[in-house]
């Protein structure tokens, strides 16, 4: 990883802490009411700056945080499960601890089956590749009374200000829309992409065979 990056992604964490949502159903996970230990930050930076020398690089995109996964973690896609049980090896160096703190008032499982299908298809597909990037739409949780809001249009012309610094830090060999709002924020910015299915409410299935089919593409090059 050069410095340049190295330098970019610390500026990236830094302006999550101190962004301001100002919308109530927005909870901004990483600032410093709401991560007093930098756990959250310190795990993401972790993640962004996993070496990912050689290609094909791939980047997946998702909606946002959500209550039993990066809302605690602070990584897109992870829970506390991903990050220390058995099977998710590769992820445990982004843990730097025990230290998950849920948002107060939340109660999380803190497995989440979003968390767990993505990354069981995702390591198996991605043996021998560089662990991709993963980032969602919008980098803060949508609160609602059941658990888990749906973004608005707000939410996702806020979140392009980070999804569109972490589209521009590599030359991807192929960006990956999981779900329909990724796929929709990517293409209103005009960024190129494919679509799977999100792997919640029965899409696993689906999501395993359009990751699959992408990777095996990728491979063949």
């Amino acid at each position: 990883m050069t410095s340049d990056l190295a330098s970019n992604i610390d500026e990236f964490v830094e302006s999550l802490r101190v962004a301001k949502t100002e919308d109530s159903d927005l909870v901004n996970i990483y600032d410093d009411e709401h991560d007093r230990g930098g756990w959250r930050r310190e795990r993401l930076r972790r993640f962004l700056t996993i070496p990912r020398d050689g290609y094909p690089l791939v980047l997946f995109v998702g909606e946002a945080p959500g209550v039993h996964g990066a809302a605690v973690t602070g990584v897109p896609f992870c829970s506390v499960e991903t990050l220390t049980a058995t099977g998710f090896e590769r992820l445990h160096s982004i843990n730097p601890g025990d230290d998950f703190d849920a948002i107060e008032g939340t109660q999380p499982n803190f497995n989440e089956t979003t968390a767990r299908d993505f990354w069981r298809v995702v390591l198996a597909e991605f043996e021998g590749l560089p662990l991709p990037m993963v980032w969602n739409a919008v980098p803060f949780w949508p609160l609602a009374k059941s658990g888990n809001g749906t973004p608005n249009r707000s939410h996702e012309v806020l979140g392009w200000d980070w999804l569109g610094a972490v589209v521009s830090w590599h030359t991807y060999a192929e960006i990956i829309a999981v779900g329909r709002t990724a796929e929709r924020v990517l293409r209103r910015n005009c960024v190129q992409c494919c679509y799977v299915r999100h792997p919640a409410r029965g899409g696993r299935s689906e999501f395993e065979s359009g990751v699959r089919t992408i990777v095996n593409s990728l491979r063949s090059k």
